[in-house]
């Protein structure tokens, strides 16, 4: 019993100096909740490299105050429940006053409120959807809103390609919503039309029965909104039955390299929308330490889950060594941030935790990604 009692004490203490950046002479911690496993798991795995390259880079040049920063990664399948489920275990045992998270909107958007509750500070590598504008004052992200997005690719489908009729192919969640309707005020707005909009759901494995029926339609071209397996499946099934006509992607999906791996020809004209690849020295930096890290070159959200990081990273590097880390002085600190030089560009906070950034559009030519032209910035 004497044993029994005293091993768990020592548990317990153990936890108090890793947990919640609260131990004076523990280690700083930064929470992550993301897809590691599941059909998003593409989207996740990438940008907890980027976190565990930053923590890498943070401890070689003495960690935090002479501390070391720990990384704790919760998977959430990028399903809401699961989301919860990862930040509840995560705040409930290291106590982090900062998470990276999540990567689609409708995680980030069901853990939010228990963030803000909290007091946690959530930093979004990837989510988009306009509704995380007004999630609350401890939610940011690094990524261009589908606010910006949306209106961005409809001015250019409408002003520069001369689209007056379109269907839209959206997967029925969060982010997908999000996606289709940014785009559907601005392009509606130009005096075009959306003769459809139709939904699938996140795992769905045949798009056939919505592009038959969009085929039917008196459109132009067919912009959608999907991750990268979807991706796939839009381009191959639409050559099966013969849509013929052009794909417009409003996500970075095409941009992945399993998707012009696995879809072949049929991705051959596809045209997208994305954050403009960023440039300069510490873009530079980044790109070989992930390459020397990793093998290959960055995927998407690896830059913007590093930026994350470091900026959490720096927050904590402001407060005083000996004080206890909440998510208040880190909200704090990134309300402040301005100009901020990341590995995914240059980093403002506006009131609502959101960023600008340049929009680029690309299209699939021989097999390769081609920029077309860059928009904003």
């Amino acid at each position: 019993m004497k044993n029994s009692r005293f091993l768990a004490l020592a548990a317990a203490a153990g936890l108090l100096l890793i947990g919640g950046c609260g131990g004076r002479q523990g280690d700083y911690v930064i929470g992550a909740t993301l897809p590691l496993t599941g059909d998003a798991a593409q989207w996740g795995i990438p940008p907890s490299r980027g976190a565990e390259l930053a923590v890498k880079q943070i401890n070689e040049a003495g960690g935090i105050h002479g501390r070391k920063l720990k990384l704790v990664t919760e998977d959430t399948r990028c399903h809401p429940k699961d989301g919860v489920s990862a930040y509840r275990k995560l705040t409930q045992s290291v106590h982090p006053a900062a998470i990276v998270g999540g990567v689609c909107s409708s995680v980030t958007l069901a853990i939010a409120p228990l963030a803000e509750r909290d007091g946690v500070v959530l930093v979004s590598p990837a989510s988009t959807n306009p509704k995380i504008s007004q999630a609350g004052r401890f939610i940011f992200r690094v990524i261009p809103s589908d606010d910006l997005r949306g209106k961005a690719f409809a001015r250019y489908l409408h002003d520069q390609v001369g689209l007056k009729k379109v269907a839209i192919l959206y997967v029925n969640n969060e982010g997908g919503v999000g996606n289709k309707e940014s785009f559907s005020r601005t392009f509606t707005s130009l005096g075009g039309k959306v003769v459809a909009a139709e939904g699938y759901a996140q795992e769905a494995t045949d798009l056939r029965a919505q592009l038959t029926k969009i085929k039917g339609m008196d459109c132009q071209a067919v912009v959608v909104v999907s991750y990268p397996k979807d991706t796939v499946l839009v381009m191959k099934q639409s050559r099966e039955i013969g849509l013929g006509l052009p794909l417009y992607f409003q996500t970075e999906a095409v941009e992945d390299p399993s998707v012009l791996r696995d879809a072949g020809k049929a991705a051959e004209g596809a045209l997208y929308i994305l954050p403009a690849q960023a440039s300069g020295d510490t873009v530079k930096r980044f790109k070989e330490a992930y390459k020397k890290a990793y093998g290959k070159d960055p995927e998407l959200f690896a830059a913007e889950a590093y930026d994350a990081v470091q900026l959490i990273a720096a927050a904590f590097r402001s407060l005083p060594a000996k004080e206890k880390v909440t998510g208040d002085p880190v909200r704090r600190y990134l309300e402040g941030v301005k100009k901020y030089q990341g590995a995914s560009g240059v980093i403002t906070f506006d009131k609502n935790g959101d960023v600008v950034k340049p929009m680029a559009i690309k299209k699939i030519q021989n097999g390769k990604p081609v920029l077309v032209t860059t928009i904003g910035g």
